[in-house]
C-alpha cells in the first residue's frame, strides 16, 4: 500500500475512534453524537482544503448540515445561518475550483486585489453592525461575537471559494475568537476543534503560499 492511501486509512480510523471515545460515559462533559459528527467532518474538510483538494468541499457539506443542528440547539442563530450558507456555496465552490480558471480549466490559487480587499473590509463592518442588531432582537446568546464571527467566516469562505490566499489569514482570526465563544456555550468539543482549526489554518496558509499567483 502506498504512503498516501495509508495516511487516509489511518485518518479515517482515527476519526472513528474519536467519535467512539466522545460518547463514553466517564467523560467530564456530555457530548451529543451530532456534535461529534460535526466536529470530525469539519476537521476533515479543513484539512483537505488546506491541502488544496476539492474533495474537502464535499466533506464540508456534511459538516455544515450537522453543525446547523448543533448551533440551533445552542441558540447561536447566526451560526445556523452560516452553516446553511456553507451548504449551498460549497456546491458552487466545487464548480469554481474545477472550472473557474481560464477556458473553464481548474482555478489556480491567487492573491486578492487591494481594491477588493478594501471594499470587503468596509462592507464587513456594516454587515457586522446590522447582524448584531438583528441577533439582539432574536435573543441570541452573544450577539456581537456571533455577528462578528459570522461575517468574518462568510468572508473567509467566499475568499476560499475563489482560492484566495487571504482566506487563511481570516480563518486564523476567526478561529482565535471561536475557541472561547463555544466554550462559553458549553460546546467543549467544538471549542477544542477550533483550536485545532487554528493550527490547520496556519498550515493551509503555508501550503497556499507555495502555489500563489499575484493578481492586480
Amino acid at each position: 500500500m502506498t504512503e498516501k492511501p495509508l495516511k487516509y486509512l489511518i485518518a479515517i480510523a482515527g476519526s472513528i475512534s474519536i467519535f467512539m471515545l466522545s460518547q463514553l460515559k466517564f467523560l467530564p462533559v456530555a457530548i451529543a453524537p451530532i456534535e461529534s459528527i460535526a466536529a470530525i467532518t469539519s476537521a476533515w474538510s479543513v484539512w483537505l482544503l488546506g491541502k488544496n483538494l476539492v474533495i474537502g468541499w464535499w466533506v464540508c457539506i456534511v459538516g455544515a448540515i450537522a453543525y446547523a443542528i448543533v448551533f440551533d440547539r445552542a441558540r447561536l442563530y447566526g451560526e445556523v445561518a452560516i452553516q446553511l450558507f456553507y451548504l449551498v456555496t460549497s456546491l458552487q465552490a466545487i464548480y469554481i475550483w474545477l472550472r473557474g480558471g481560464k477556458d473553464r480549466t481548474e482555478k489556480p490559487i491567487e492573491r486578492i486585489s487591494r481594491k477588493k480587499a478594501i471594499a470587503t473590509f468596509f462592507l464587513a463592518i456594516v454587515l457586522v453592525l446590522t447582524l448584531q442588531a438583528v441577533l439582539s432582537k432574536l435573543g441570541g446568546a452573544a450577539p456581537f461575537w456571533d455577528a462578528l464571527t459570522t461575517i468574518l467566516s462568510l468572508t473567509a469562505h467566499l475568499y476560499l471559494m475563489q482560492r484566495y490566499l487571504e482566506s487563511w489569514y481570516i480563518w486564523i482570526l476567526v478561529d482565535t475568537i471561536y475557541v472561547p465563544l463555544y466554550a462559553s456555550r458549553e460546546l467543549y468539543l467544538t471549542s477544542g476543534l477550533y483550536a485545532v482549526f487554528l493550527v490547520m489554518a496556519a498550515i493551509g496558509l503555508y501550503n497556499f503560499r507555495k502555489y500563489t499567483t499575484i493578481i492586480s
